[in-house]
């Protein structure tokens, strides 16, 4: 991060620059998180700890169920009950907003104490020591705000995540959610679900990407004539004794 500093002051719109600066936060942001894992493993075994990764991750699954409905009603324009292998699919990636907001809430207040904690601690510890926990407070700290300002980029409207989760949508709802082949349709080439008995959805592949609309096709019955038993079918019924059979 010092020679990316160093770098950008020399010449601001260098390619030096931009890698330094990347390859700096990304070192900044790994050593975080591996700090912050190690501590929370520590600390599995304590109850407390137990409940909160429970009730976090109870919480963060219902949000990321939650965004994967908005995301494919929003892909779709029709209600997402009716994509449920959609909005199922597109969960794991639901998870990355989420954590994301979870990331810039808990990281700001983690920051905050963790700059109280180091200053409250440097005034209780030797020279040296006070040094080198002064390096490694004002690290913490810059790594801190490497994580919430990467958390920051991603839920930001024009992130790429926003994008790529609606093209899961839309695809996964045509594909996985719908079957070719209804006479609901003029164009056979078009997919439909069903929504009841007298309403189906449409999916259309266009050169915008999939389309959807409502249309009426109520279901009837059908003209197929059922093929026959095989004859060994009908000779074990046979070979039953009658009071089996009733």
């Amino acid at each position: 991060m010092l020679l990316s500093i160093a770098l950008f002051l020399h010449n601001p719109r260098s390619l030096a620059s931009d890698v330094a600066t990347y390859a700096g936060c990304a070192l900044l942001a790994s050593a975080f998180l591996t700090e912050c894992y190690y501590w929370t493993v520590k600390r599995l075994n304590y109850p407390l700890m137990k409940v909160a990764i429970t009730v976090l991750g109870v919480v963060t699954l219902a949000a990321a169920t939650g965004v994967s409905k908005i995301t494919v009603n929003d892909a779709t324009g029709q209600d997402p009950s009716y994509f449920t292998s959609a909005v199922a699919l597109l969960v794991p990636l639901s998870f990355v907003p989420v954590a994301a907001a979870l990331v810039i809430v808990l990281g700001t207040f983690g920051v905050i104490i963790g700059l109280v904690w180091g200053l409250g601690k440097l005034g209780t510890t030797s020279s040296k020591v006070r040094d080198l926990d002064l390096v490694l407070t004002l690290t913490r700290i810059i790594s801190g705000f490497v994580i919430v300002a990467i958390a920051s980029a991603l839920l930001n409207s024009s992130s790429f995540i926003y994008p790529s989760m609606r093209w899961v949508a839309s695809h996964s709802a045509l594909f996985f959610d719908m079957y070719e082949g209804s006479g609901c349709s003029a164009d056979v080439r078009d997919r439909v679900g069903r929504v009841n008995d007298d309403l189906v959805v449409i999916g259309r592949m266009t050169n915008s990407g999939p389309q959807f609309m409502r249309a009426s096709c109520p279901l009837g019955p059908q003209n197929t004539i059922l093929a026959p038993y095989p004859p060994e079918a009908e000779e074990r019924i046979e070979s039953e004794p009658r009071q089996d059979r009733q």
